[in-house]
């Protein structure tokens, strides 16, 4: 078995860049091996070849789902993939189509040569030649991996290397993988290579990297710490939620108040009016009523009265000539 199919089935059976196994449980890894096997079958035609922005917006998508504080390697590989291709597509800014089977294949390559390029560092430095810079370091690399390649090719993936060597807890993986490596024969048999043609999976950058990285990169998040944060947000949503429905209820509740005292104010009003009217029109009527006696009294003839009568209509006669007389 050649490093490259070595390093491809590393990809398809869960052991990432992350240096840690990812594999789902036994049930679901042989329906996602065969998925990405169907995958890669499926793009077995000819594409165009990677751009640089391409592979960088790849390694980027793969490093924002691979370490995702939330779900982090909780995830199968079917999803894991899913989400890679998902990220790639919806965070690129220049034109592009490339199929999910054909960023895993795009992967697989990146990830073979980089974890050369990686192990020829490394070998570089365990050397401690003194006087030798970081780019001394990297130029002797990428000399040994011209020669050591079966057609001499030059390492076309600076790009990606760079981006993959300043995250912090990726290079804390690549210390917890080597040491894995060096005490796991199993994996060595399994592997079949020689370290030249296999060297371990992409270790840290540099001593000096590894410095300036612990400097200057903080540590992302750990997955449980994430979750608290996320239990602790969704606590707060969920009193603030309860807050403001409590305040729209005392607000419903005063605005109902208001309403009801201004409707009982309103038929105070009403009553009051009401009340009025019912004076006026029993005045109106007593002075209608008024009128008809006065003028019953006016009409009255007393010739057949007697004297003690005739006298008494007389003087209702002048009071009445006198009232009208004054109004």
């Amino acid at each position: 078995m050649d490093s490259r199919g070595y390093f491809t089935g590393l990809v398809e059976n869960g052991l990432g860049l992350s240096g840690e196994f990812e594999n789902p449980p036994p049930s679901q890894e042989v329906v996602a091996q065969d998925e990405v096997e169907a995958i890669g079958k499926a793009n077995m035609k000819r594409t165009k070849n990677f751009t640089i922005e391409e592979d960088e917006q790849l390694v980027k998508s793969w490093l924002n789902v691979s370490l995702d504080p939330v779900k982090g390697v909780d995830q199968a590989r079917t999803t894991y993939w899913k989400r890679i291709h998902a990220h790639f597509h919806a965070h690129k800014d220049f034109s592009s189509d490339r199929t999910q089977g054909s960023l895993v294949n795009r992967w697989s390559g990146i990830q073979h040569d980089v974890n050369l390029f990686a192990g020829y560092l490394s070998k570089i430095e365990n050397r401690n030649q003194s006087g030798m810079t970081i780019d001394d370091k990297q130029a002797d690399a990428l000399k040994m991996f011209i020669k050591e390649d079966k057609h001499h090719r030059q390492f076309p993936y600076m790009h990606c290397w760079k981006l993959l060597k300043g995250t912090a807890k990726w290079a804390d993986r690549q210390k917890q993988m080597q040491t894995h490596k060096t005490s796991s024969k199993k994996q060595k048999v399994v592997a079949n290579s020689s370290p030249a043609s296999a060297p371990p999976l992409l270790t840290t950058a540099t001593t000096d990297d590894n410095q300036h990285s612990n400097n200057t990169l903080q540590r992302p998040p750990g997955q449980k710490k994430e979750k608290q944060k996320l239990r602790q947000h969704s606590s707060i949503e969920a009193l603030d939620y309860l807050l403001a429905k409590r305040k729209e209820a005392d607000a419903e509740k005063e605005l109902k108040k208001e309403e009801r005292c201004k409707k009982a104010f309103a038929l105070q009003e009403e009553r009051i009016r009401l009340e009025k009217e019912k004076l006026e029109l029993q005045s109106k009527q007593f002075e209608f009523n008024k009128k008809l006696e006065e003028e019953r009294v006016m009409n009255v003839d007393t010739r057949h009265m007697s004297i003690d009568l005739q006298k008494y209509y007389e003087v209702l006669k002048k009071d009445i000539c006198a009232s009208r007389l004054n109004n």
